[in-house]
């Protein structure tokens, strides 16, 4: 049995592609451990997810203090250098560029191949944080980085093209499809009751709660408006307080649901009316990227809202999954209400995406193009 290593910088709570793509492998016959980084000291050190093995190591770090990941950074792949020399493995999965260098070294000790999987591009993420300098030097890092991995996979064919303009080989694109997987509809029902949402509209965003996502004016505005539906967060990111304590204060217009386990997601998506993710598209990872809210919606039969000036509202003007709107709070509402007022067109949008993720953007067609990668590589 081929033995897959993934490397992995967050806990796997799990990580949603991480997860689909490791279950994939698994069904195929493979085995799969993810050794992954657990910076909070809070997780399990072992368990098994789905069959796949999990493994998770130090030191305690930050994923919010840029100076403090600095500093831990080295001590990680240290760590996991340490880990790796205790196990047999055939073939090493790199999630994004902070897991990049230790793989890079202990597959060409071991003279087996490597992928790449990169996420975002990740000198653009860290621009968030960093200074101009930090950000130039890590992006000739990463433009040196991403020409090593025998095969290099990415989210969609905009970052595609940027990762074959920074030299990488062999490129593929694997997206953020979700599974057809049925959503029993007796556990919608108890979300809804749990809610007191019988007859109530809603629009949804479960995902990470942090800034250049428009949370904060999009709650504020509708607090203060007279839209007839609620507006519902799940998630997890430095912005929970805040919106907790909007949501507490709104008189019921704004719930905040935290955490929601992954595996509970499919069934807020189904008691959604609208979901929407109207990321800033002045970044670029924001403008290139695509939210996995847009392959959710259109697997539940969803409208979906995402802001004009991306790649994501590309997908929906092409697809009619949904609609688009300019990056300011007033206007997104504006189109959400639009698409919850208007029957004939929320119909046609709800179909639209859900022909649109039988046709293309679903797991299994992704899931076939990473097997071939993988069987290409071991050949």
């Amino acid at each position: 049995m081929v033995h897959v290593l993934m490397l992995l910088s967050n806990p796997f709570r799990p990580d949603p592609r991480v997860h689909k793509e490791a279950r994939s492998l698994i069904k195929a016959g493979y085995k799969v451990t993810i050794l992954c980084w657990d910076r909070e000291q809070k997780h399990p050190k072992s368990e098994t997810i789905d069959g796949i093995n999990i493994k998770r190591i130090g030191p305690k770090s930050s994923f919010d203090n840029a100076k403090i990941f600095l500093k831990t950074i080295r001590k990680f792949w240290k760590e996991a250098r340490q880990e790796m020399l205790t196990m047999k493995f055939d073939i090493i999965h790199a999630h994004d560029l902070d897991t990049l260098a230790p793989a890079i070294k202990e597959a060409k000790k071991r003279k087996i191949p490597i992928i790449y999987d990169s996420h975002e591009i990740y000198h653009e993420m860290a621009g968030e944080r960093l200074s101009g300098f930090m950000v130039s030097l890590l992006r000739s890092y990463e433009k040196r980085m991403v020409k090593k991995p025998d095969a290099l996979i990415t989210v969609n064919e905009k970052l595609e093209d940027v990762f074959k303009n920074f030299g990488a080989r062999n490129t593929h694109v694997i997206m953020n499809c979700r599974q057809d997987e049925p959503v029993n509809m007796l556990d919608v029902d108890v979300l809804e009751k749990k809610l007191s949402l019988k007859d109530r509209k809603t629009a949804i965003y479960i995902g990470v709660l942090e800034p250049n996502r428009q949370l904060l004016e999009l709650a504020k505005t509708h607090i203060a408006s007279h839209n007839n539906f609620v507006l519902i967060y799940g998630g997890y990111g430095s912005l929970e307080a805040e919106i907790k304590k909007l949501a507490d204060s709104s008189k019921g217009r704004l719930l905040f649901l935290g955490r929601v386990p992954p595996k509970e997601v499919p069934a807020y998506n189904e008691l959604a009316h609208v979901l929407f993710a109207t990321y800033d598209p002045a970044l670029k990872n924001n403008r290139l990227g695509a939210p996995n809210k847009l392959f959710e919606s259109m697997g539940a039969g969803r409208p979906i809202v995402v802001s004009k000036g991306t790649y994501a509202g590309q997908v929906v003007e092409r697809t009619n999954s949904g609609l688009t709107a300019d990056y300011d709070g007033k206007t997104a509402l504006q189109v959400i209400s639009k698409l919850l007022d208007d029957a004939e067109l929320y119909s046609k949008c709800a179909k639209a995406g859900r022909m649109a993720f039988e046709n293309q953007y679903n797991w299994l067609a992704q899931e076939k193009k990473l097997l071939a990668i993988y069987s290409n590589l071991l050949r």
